[in-house]
C-alpha cells in the first residue's frame, strides 16, 4: 500500500516536469530532423524512383505530412516551457485536435511505407536509406509516441477522428485533380504513386472510399491509444489529489487554500494559472457542492494574500 501511495505521489508531483521535458526533447528532435530531411529533398537530384525534388517535393504526401508535424511540434514547445515554469502543463483542446491531424498524416505515411512501398521497393530502401529513415521511420514513430504518451490531455471522440483525416482526403482529391483531370502534360502532376495500376481494377470513387476507410482506421487506432493513456493518467492524478495527506482537511475550502499556498511558494512572477482540473479532482473527494467558480475564487484570494497577511493569519 505504501509503495502504491509513493507511486501516486511520483505521478502527481513529477509527471508534469517529466512530460514537459520529454515533449521539448521530442519536439525539437522532430523539427531538426524534418528540417534536414526537407533540405536534402530540396537539393536532391531526381532518380528513377523519385523525380519530385526541389519545390516539387510538396507534391509528395510524405513531405507535406512531415513538414506539417514539424510545424505543430514547434508550436507545442511554448506550451511545454509554460508547463515547466508554472508546473501546470496543459494543452488546449484546439491544439490537441491540430496535433491529432498532423500525427494521423505521418502515421499513414509510416503505414503505407512499411507495407505497400517496402514490399515493392524493399524495406531498407524505403525505411532506412538516406533521409527516408527520418521521414518514413524516425519522425512518424516519435510523433506517435509524442501524441499517445506525452501529449494526451483530452479525450477524443469519433468526430475528432473524422476531422483528423481531412488533410489526407484533401490531398487525395487534389492528387486526383492534378494527375487524372489535368494531367502532367497540361501542367499537372506525375502519377508518382502509380495509382493508374489500381485504376485498372477499381474506379477512382472506390479508390477514394478505400483511402477514407484506411485513414479512418488509422485515426481511430491512434484515438483509442490516446484515450486509454489519458484515462489512466487522469485516474492516477485523481487518486492522488483525493488521498494525499497534503490535502487531508475537513473542508475543501481549507484544502484549496493549502494548494494555493504551496503554489505561491513557487511563484516566479509570471501569469497566474488557476488549476481548474486539480480543483475539480479535489471536489470529487469533498463533494461540497461548491461550483468551480467559487473554488477558483478561493484559490486566487489565497494565492494573492500578502506576506504580512499570511504571517498574521
Amino acid at each position: 500500500m505504501k509503495k502504491t501511495r509513493q507511486n501516486e505521489k511520483l505521478n502527481a508531483l513529477k509527471i508534469n516536469n517529466i512530460r514537459c521535458i520529454l515533449a521539448v526533447i521530442v519536439c525539437i528532435a522532430i523539427c531538426v530532423m524534418v528540417f534536414f530531411a526537407f533540405v536534402y529533398q530540396l537539393l536532391a537530384s531526381p532518380n528513377e524512383l523519385i523525380k519530385e525534388v526541389g519545390w516539387q517535393s510538396f507534391h509528395l504526401f510524405t513531405i507535406l505530412s512531415n513538414v506539417s508535424v514539424a510545424i505543430v511540434a514547434a508550436m507545442c514547445i511554448p506550451f511545454c516551457v509554460d508547463g515547466l515554469r508554472y508546473h501546470n502543463y496543459h494543452l488546449p483542446r484546439w491544439f490537441v485536435n491540430l496535433l491529432y491531424m498532423a500525427i494521423c498524416g505521418v502515421t499513414i505515411t509510416f503505414v503505407i511505407a512499411i507495407t505497400v512501398l517496402s514490399s515493392a521497393v524493399g524495406l531498407y530502401r524505403v525505411m532506412v536509406y538516406r533521409h527516408n529513415i527520418i521521414i518514413h521511420t524516425l519522425c512518424p514513430i516519435l510523433s506517435i509516441l509524442l501524441f499517445i504518451f506525452i501529449n494526451s490531455d483530452h479525450t477524443l471522440d469519433f468526430k475528432s477522428s473524422v476531422i483528423a483525416i481531412i488533410p489526407l482526403m484533401s490531398y487525395a482529391l487534389l492528387y486526383t485533380v492534378m494527375v487524372f483531370l489535368i494531367g502532367e502534360d497540361a501542367g499537372g502532376w506525375r502519377d508518382h504513386y502509380q495509382i493508374y495500376r489500381i485504376l485498372e481494377y477499381l474506379p477512382i470513387p472506390v479508390v477514394l472510399i478505400i483511402i477514407f476507410i484506411i485513414g479512418l482506421a488509422v485515426s481511430n487506432l491512434l484515438r483509442f491509444a490516446h484515450n486509454a493513456v489519458h484515462k489512466q493518467r487522469k485516474a492516477s492524478l485523481e487518486r492522488y489529489y483525493q488521498q494525499a495527506d497534503t490535502f487531508s482537511f475537513e473542508d475543501i475550502q481549507s484544502a484549496v487554500a493549502a494548494l494555493a499556498a504551496i503554489d505561491r511558494q513557487h511563484d516566479i512572477g509570471g501569469e497566474l494559472t488557476v488549476p481548474r482540473r486539480i480543483l475539480t479532482m479535489m471536489e470529487k473527494k469533498y463533494k461540497s457542492g461548491l461550483p468551480i467558480e467559487e473554488l477558483c475564487k478561493i484559490y486566487i484570494d489565497e494565492y494573492y494574500r500578502t506576506e504580512e497577511n499570511v504571517a498574521n493569519s
